[in-house]
């Protein structure tokens, strides 16, 4: 942790676990490799490594902890293995030089604020297995123009997509029964929005500060509309 003067680390297959904040910190590494052996990524292990410009984490890994990746500046690429099956709270948070992620089948939840702040993350393509967006996750992604939900998923979580203000177009999968509590807030660039009809419930500032919207069709079965919306 905080060794600046490092560029490169291999780290070899008979690992299985790299720790919490093993290498946070290390701004000047430029390079990583994980080794196929590695099962867990602790909590911060990567955080603020300022140079890394990819990441590949392996099938093996299942785990990765709470900001792994975060405020990994010059973050361009990332491939995420077969194995993980949730991105972790605040993983990549902050990267803001990443400009598009695959997020594979395996992925059955996306963590809290996991994108959040990626300021340069224009495309993101969500699978059918994802069945939660957890709160903030690509919150304040400013130029995300777009973005399909899934039918698969159930919950979206309170400020998932505010403050992407150049998103213009949302999809919202029939499988959600509600937008959360301030989900599109200050989306400035969104113009119309249509809901499916499974939706029962619109939160709290769900649209608040959508200054382009023009239209919105809300279906029959919802049953309440929060405060602000």
């Amino acid at each position: 942790s905080g060794c600046r003067g490092l560029t490169s680390i291999t780290i070899p297959d008979n690992v299985t676990s790299i720790g919490g904040e093993a290498f946070s910190g290390c701004r000047g590494l430029t390079r990583v490799t994980i080794g196929k052996g590695v099962t867990s990524i602790g909590e911060g292990a990567f955080s603020e490594c300022w140079s890394l410009t990819s990441i590949t984490i392996p099938d093996n890994v299942t785990g990765i902890g709470t900001k792994a990746f975060s405020g990994c500046t010059k973050l361009t690429s990332v491939t995420i293995g077969k194995g993980v099956t949730s991105t972790g709270n605040a993983t990549f948070e902050g990267c803001n030089s990443l400009t598009n992620i695959t997020i594979p089948d395996n992925i059955t939840n996306i963590g809290d604020q996991a994108f959040k702040g990626c300021r340069s993350l224009a495309r993101v393509t969500i699978p059918d297995s994802v069945t939660s967006i957890g709160n903030a996750a690509f919150g304040e992604c400013w130029s995300l123009t777009s973005i399909t939900i899934p039918d698969n998923v159930t919950s979206i979580g309170t400020k998932a997509f505010s403050g992407c203000t150049k998103l213009t177009s949302v999809t919202i999968g029939k499988g959600v029964t509600s937008t959360g509590n301030a989900t599109f807030k200050g989306c400035n660039s969104l113009t119309n929005i249509t809901f499916p009809d499974n939706v029962t419930s619109i939160g709290t500032k769900a649209f608040s500060g959508c200054r382009g919207l023009t239209s919105i069709t809300i279906p029959d079965n919802v049953t309440s509309i929060g405060g602000e919306a």
